[in-house]
């Protein structure tokens, strides 16, 4: 079954249709369903019509000698129908080249423990998807990875944009040399969501295009409706806060969005990205030290203050869903569009009537705030058994048609990051149209795509292992409001541990 029988039939109808034969191995079970799950929360974002009848596409289905078999690890995903995709994927894959995946589905932290286990043991996977794969650059430096340069020219033809393909050009150092570590396919912003009903029941304006655009007035919005919710409402006081970002938690585990939620609020306060000629940053640019200092004391203030629920110096990565999802606060900023998505599921009222997501973010003069993007990508292994197999499937992957159907499966919680893609269909600019209504989140991940100013996520400012974990700007407020520090220790003491952290890692690819 070709390309344009996939966008006539979509993905997770396909599966439907025809029961994918290849094994699966995931924790509860080693073999793959032999009938679709396609849930009634999250629709479908393709339409099957009565004019593609099964019949076509079981008489279209060409017949190919078995070839071979590929070991896939890939993240579990979030909906049914991003794991139907998945098994769509080994099924069209075999059928059109005769190759065979064995897919394995996990978690987030057991695709990682799988992963290095076998790597470490000279048994990896052939090719693996982990969006938390986009931070350990040490599988390139320990020489696990693959590199992938042969695909830049297709990545060139789908116009993925070079800050992408850049993001996944790591630092090998036992070949002592960069290499094209990731094939990138896929990207996600960290999108600020709001509860306009809560704006409304305070009496403050809850339209995006009136709230303020320089940040000590942003900041202010919050506070002010914060007073203003207790005021009309005492009940909601001690309960409901203006302010549920950043989480400060999940230091040395996964500080996941946390991380990313304080970045961004750092470049807004002039944070700079500087680069040496080998491609190296220099944590320690001119006026960074004084932007992390700004950020601390803001974040300080706020929280001291009471704007912040108490709880938000341990949130990790799911806490602040939580927390928005019961209207514990009325504004948060996420990894990804999980959060409307989840609501778009559950109540529909919610989704397109009661929140809604900023189409730009805020800055110190006004501007458009600097956003950030994080760069998803399948990964090759060096020591696969069959790596030049899983090198086939990416090809056959890099088909725009292919890319379009899977990632529509996500619901939009993936967006793409090839150009052609993109415009190949209006689901990315226009969102869920379904309703009739406009849809006031999905939309927004277009217009500032489109509308910058971009940068890498800080996952993606290295290309060498640099402490993720560690999470070292967000340690600087647990030292002033846990352990008395001034603002000037705390940020010292971080970015001094920063640096001594990447310094090694630099030092030998400066020598190369």
């Amino acid at each position: 079954l070709g390309a344009v029988a996939l966008v006539a039939i979509g993905a997770a109808a396909y599966v439907a249709m025809n029961p994918p034969v290849v094994t699966q191995t995931t924790t509860v079970s080693t073999t793959v369903p032999t009938t679709s799950i396609v849930t009634t929360t999250v629709p479908t974002t393709s339409v099957v019509t009565t004019t593609v009848p099964t019949t076509t596409v079981i008489t279209t289905t060409p017949t190919v000698t078995p070839a071979g078999t590929i070991t896939m690890y890939v993240e579990k995903g979030w909906y049914a129908e991003e794991e139907e995709a998945k098994k769509w994927l080994a099924t069209m894959f075999r059928r059109e080249t005769g190759i065979s995946i064995e897919l394995t589905s996990l978690s987030q932290e057991d695709v990682l423990k799988k992963t290095a286990a076998g790597a470490m043991a000279g048994n990896p996977p052939d090719i693996v998807f982990c969006t938390t794969l986009s931070w350990m650059q040490d599988y390139a430096w320990k020489g696990w990875l693959e590199d992938l340069s042969e695909f830049v020219d297709d990545l060139k033809k789908l116009e993925v944009p070079d800050w992408a393909i850049n993001a996944w050009k790591w630092a090998d150092g036992v070949k002592k040399k960069q290499i094209l570590a990731g094939v990138p396919y896929a990207t996600d912003n960290i999108p600020f969501h709001y509860w306009k009903d809560l704006l409304e029941t305070a009496g403050m304006p809850s339209s995006p295009q009136e709230i303020p655009t320089k940040f000590d007035d942003f900041s202010n919005f919050w506070r002010e409706a914060q007073d203003k919710l207790w005021q009309k409402d005492p009940s909601m006081k001690d309960k409901v806060y203006g302010i549920g970002w950043p989480s400060m938690g999940g230091i040395g585990v996964n500080p996941g969005d946390g991380f990313q939620q304080m970045v961004h609020i750092m470049f807004w306060h002039g944070w700079k990205l500087e680069f040496d000629n080998k491609g190296l940053i220099n944590l320690d640019a001119s006026g960074n030290r004084d932007a992390l200092k700004k950020v601390v004391k803001w974040f300080v203030d706020t929280y001291n203050s009471g704007y912040m629920p108490k709880g938000i110096m341990e949130w990790g990565s799911p806490d602040n869903n939580k927390a928005f999802n019961s209207k514990s606060v009325m504004s948060v900023h996420n990894g990804t569009m999980s959060i409307p998505l989840y609501w778009y599921g559950q109540d529909k009222t919610v989704y397109f009537d009661k929140t809604a997501t900023l189409p730009r973010f805020p800055s110190l003069t006004g501007d458009r705030g600097i956003q950030t993007w994080e760069v998803h990508s399948w990964m090759v292994f060096s020591a696969g058994k069959n790596k030049e197999l899983a090198k086939k499937f990416i090809k056959w992957f890099l088909q725009p048609d292919i890319i379009n159907a899977f990632l529509k499966t996500t619901g939009g919680r993936f967006y793409p990051i090839s150009r052609v893609v993109l415009e190949s269909d209006t689901f990315w600019k226009d969102g869920k149209t379904d309703t009739g209504k406009k849809d006031p989140h999905l939309p927004t991940v277009y217009e500032m795509y489109e509308n910058g100013p971009n940068m890498p996520n800080p996952q993606h400012w290295f290309s060498h292992p640099w402490s993720y974990l560690d999470a070292y700007p967000m340690q600087a407020p647990h030292l002033v409001i846990e352990k008395g520090y001034s603002v000037d220790e705390a940020v010292n003491e971080v970015m001094g541990k920063w640096l001594q952290a990447v310094k090694p890692y630099q030092d030998e690819i400066r020598s190369w």
